[in-house]
């Protein structure tokens, strides 16, 4: 194993222990209630401690980032097979000028890394077995002087239309723990993810062990937390999960109701599992390894991401629970795309929201140089590009071929060694954006 990487300077305060009576977290509570809640015995499967967190100071908040700001990209699961694509890939980085990398190495209840929790991810089943995807990235990494972030998929159990192959897999061994809508359907296998219920205590602790056995094994700079929210296969029916007998039952000892009786406080009671499930992990990585930044992926539109999918990233902010934020702003219009930022930036930090753009959407370099521009026009700490396999092909499904892709990604390459590679004109302070 690596010795322990050196940390990045300036990061947030930490919120300080909570009190050992007090609710799950939540952004409407009050003290008191809470405090009386408790009491009565009623917190339930929502852990006592995990509520009224102070924020952070506004002096601890200021800048998160590089000083030339964050030049981030997401580096897929399905990009690599073998060491040698791993050290191809961070050395590709590297070239282009990235000075931070998102490598996947949780998908939907696996590992991407020497793990005993889960089981290894299948799509390295025909590699060797000692190969250890992570460990190989922090190597490469520190050789290039690049920060490497843990990207793990959280709340998402598994995708696709047959089920994992390990039967140690969270899907054999725990099927009550997946979404169960008000039918008694767990939800199905698709193309999409089946999710993982976070009002279960048994998820959140299996969640939060996965993250500290992560964080406390392997050297990493930062945990990048996704899939950090509910997941509807419709919209309009978001409030038909989970309905599970326990989830019920803890529902209607707190509020004395049926969700569908009280359709607003079944919403926030589910995003206070969220956010117990943000805390529980944060605490847990903060006592582990103090000085690894925590971010999370999140629904561009903070405030249609706190509403349709539960996922309350302004306060995981504001109780310092996570360092940083990255919108999903995936968007090839520049209009559209400034707006969004825009008031995501304003219904949070400007100084600690890093955009995420849709490199994969780009038909043409100028949409790729464009929206780097608003990001520094906006003040933003940096930018992250979804994904590697738009600059280089990979084995990953999502890797285009044929002459019209590979020029393209020529294209894109060499927009990007223009903006920031080695070199490039001076870039610019993110620090005294308008």
């Amino acid at each position: 194993m690596l010795d322990r990487l050196s940390c990045r300077a300036g990061r947030p305060a930490r919120s300080r222990r909570l009190p050992a009576l007090a609710i799950a977290p939540s952004t409407c509570g009050q003290p008191l209630l809470a405090f009386f809640v408790v009491l009565l015995g009623l917190c339930g499967p929502f852990e006592i401690g995990a509520a009224l967190a102070l924020s952070a100071s506004p002096e601890a908040l200021a800048g998160v980032a590089p000083s030339d700001g964050v030049r981030g990209i997401w580096v897929t699961r399905w990009d690599f097979r073998s060491a040698r694509d791993v050290d191809t890939i961070i050395a590709n980085c590297a070239r282009l000028g990235f000075n931070r990398v998102y490598f996947q190495v949780r998908g939907q209840g696996d590992a991407f890394y020497a793990s005993e929790l889960e089981p290894r991810g299948e799509e390295l089943a025909a590699g060797a077995r000692d190969f250890d995807p992570l460990d190989a990235a922090l190597r490469a990494a520190r050789e290039h002087g690049i920060e490497l972030h843990a990207w793990v998929n959280v709340l998402a159990g598994w995708k696709g239309k047959t089920p994992p192959r390990d039967r140690r897999h969270l899907w054999h061994t725990h099927p009550d723990w997946f979404l169960l809508d008000r039918n008694g359907t767990r939800y199905r296998l698709d193309d999409h993810y089946t999710m993982l219920n976070p009002c279960l205590t048994p998820v959140r602790e299996h969640i939060t062990a996965v993250m500290l056995d992560l964080v406390s094994r392997y050297p990493l700079d930062g945990l990048h937390l996704d899939y950090l929210r509910f997941v509807f296969p419709d919209e309009r029916r978001r409030g038909d999960v989970p309905y599970d007998e326990a989830t019920l039952a803890l529902f209607r000892r707190l509020e004395g109701k049926a969700p569908a009786e009280a359709p607003e406080r079944w919403d926030s009671f589910r995003r206070r599992a969220v956010n117990t499930a943000v805390f529980r992990i944060s605490e847990a990585v903060r006592r582990a390894r103090p000085d690894c930044r925590i971010s999370a992926a999140v629904i561009r539109d903070l405030d249609r991401g706190r509403a349709v999918f539960l996922q309350d990233s302004p306060a995981w902010l504001a109780q310092g629970w996570i360092d940083e934020i990255l919108p999903m702003n995936y968007e090839r219009d520049p209009t559209k795309f400034a707006a969004t930022t825009r008031g995501d930036i304003a219904r949070s930090s400007r100084d600690r929201l890093i955009p995420g753009l849709g490199a994969h959407l780009y038909r043409s370099a100028a949409e790729l140089e464009r929206q780097i521009a608003i990001t520094r026009e906006l003040g933003s700490p940096g930018y992250c590009l979804f994904a590697y396999t738009s600059f280089y092909p990979t084995p990953s499904h999502a890797s285009e071929s044929g002459t019209r892709a590979d020029a393209l990604r020529a294209e894109l390459r060499a927009a990007l060694d223009r903006l920031q590679g080695p070199d490039a004109p001076d870039r610019p302070s993110t620090r005294d954006g308008p």
